[in-house]
């Protein structure tokens, strides 16, 4: 079983990768803190998540290759319907 992936965000951008498992989730959420110590104003602009098994560095919840994925597939059911 592979181990979750987890990445700090900043603003919706990936900027630190590599935290795997709940171990590492709690290194991603320590270095989020370090960097919001850093820059208090920012706070509301870290978040640590986790990342899509299939887009590196993309959210997993809302990962926007998966949607662009989802949506050309649902365009070429239509296209069949027709």
């Amino acid at each position: 079983m592979v181990a979750v992936e987890y990445g700090v965000f900043e603003d919706g951008v990936c900027i630190e990768a590599g935290f795997h498992g709940e171990v590492d989730k709690v290194a991603a959420e320590a270095h989020m803190a370090a960097l919001v110590a850093a820059e208090p104003d920012m706070a509301d602009a870290y978040e640590v998540t986790e990342i899509c098994p299939d887009h590196e560095e993309q959210p997993k919840n809302g990962c926007e290759e998966c949607a662009e994925g989802e949506a050309d597939d649902a365009e070429d059911d239509d296209e069949g319907r027709g």
